[in-house]
């Protein structure tokens, strides 16, 4: 398919020396690339750290609250409120974590305080097993990844170079007239395979990351593997663009997600609906608020 126009792009004299400058050029992207992978999982690593660090006197504190007996004394009340002040400037606490702690700095609800203590403890564990995971030795597959992540750039770029230059090629060797459909297919199938490198490459730099915008992922997927129909011909270059906006535009609706405060905090019985009787939910709420007021 590309053997035509490759073949007279390496008759063209200093044919070599561009192609040695577009491999120095790609080289040097992925060395790039690498260096900004690493300084990326440092800045990871010590957001993490500072994370962990900051958050220790509020989980620390949250969790004598619990196990004593009796409610915190009036300094004590301070220095929780003082905790839950710094922990909003912990970068590594997800936005529905900040969002429970500063309901709790506004309202000094014991319920709410139990709900965030929960919430603190899993993110800690989460962030405590990762920064874990650093310090060990990396596995086979993580070293290949390692090797494989810097290449997404200069990949991208080549991938699109090689588009640029394909489209050029055919535009030449199309024997139809410029106002026929056929004139367009090039462009329709161009803009399709486009879309398939960046959706490509966004979800080759999403990969290892959390696993968090799993519909993301699956919908980047889909419309990269929609390139497959171009393998039919020029002939299905619309019906994979058309499949691909379509797709594009599902995402929308997919990935919509309701506004703070439409999505109550998980376990909250006074903001999440419940099949249990008015009773039963003041007794819960009761017990939950026990361990947090000494009662």
């Amino acid at each position: 398919m590309f053997q035509p126009w490759i073949e007279e792009l390496i008759s063209r004299p200093g044919a070599e020396a561009m192609l040695l400058g577009i491999l120095a050029l790609l080289l040097g992207i992925y060395i790039w690339s690498a260096t900004e992978v690493r300084r990326s999982h440092e800045r990871r690593m010590r957001r993490i750290r500072d994370t962990l660090y900051i958050s220790t006197t509020l989980l620390g504190k949250l969790t004598i609250l619990e196990h004593k007996k009796y409610s915190f004394s009036e300094n004590e009340q301070q220095d929780l409120f003082m905790a839950m002040l710094a922990c909003k400037s912990a970068s590594g606490l997800s936005s529905t974590l900040q969002d429970q702690i500063r309901d709790c700095i506004k309202e000094h609800d014991p319920a709410r305080l139990a709900l965030m203590h929960r919430a603190l403890e899993r993110e800690f564990t989460v962030l405590s097993d990762e920064l874990g995971q650093d310090s060990r030795t990396d596995h086979w597959g993580q070293a290949i990844w390692t090797i494989f992540r810097p290449l997404a750039e200069p990949a991208t770029l080549a991938a699109t170079l090689f588009l640029v230059v394909d489209l050029v090629f055919r535009q030449r060797l199309l024997d139809v007239s410029v106002d026929s459909w056929e004139s367009a297919l090039p462009w329709l199938r161009a803009v399709s395979l486009m879309i398939t490198i960046i959706y490509g490459y966004l979800l080759w730099t999403s990969l290892r990351r959390d696993t968090s915008g799993t519909v993301t992922k699956i919908l980047s997927l889909l419309i990269a593997l929609c390139s497959l129909l171009h393998l039919i011909g020029l002939v299905a270059a619309p019906y994979a663009l058309g499949l691909q906006l379509i797709l594009f535009a599902s995402g929308f609706g997919f990935t919509t997600t309701r506004s703070r405060s439409d999505r109550p905090y998980v376990g909250h019985t006074e903001l999440e609906p419940t099949n249990d009787s008015p009773t039963e939910i003041e007794v819960n709420a009761a017990r939950k608020a026990s361990a947090y007021t000494g009662e």
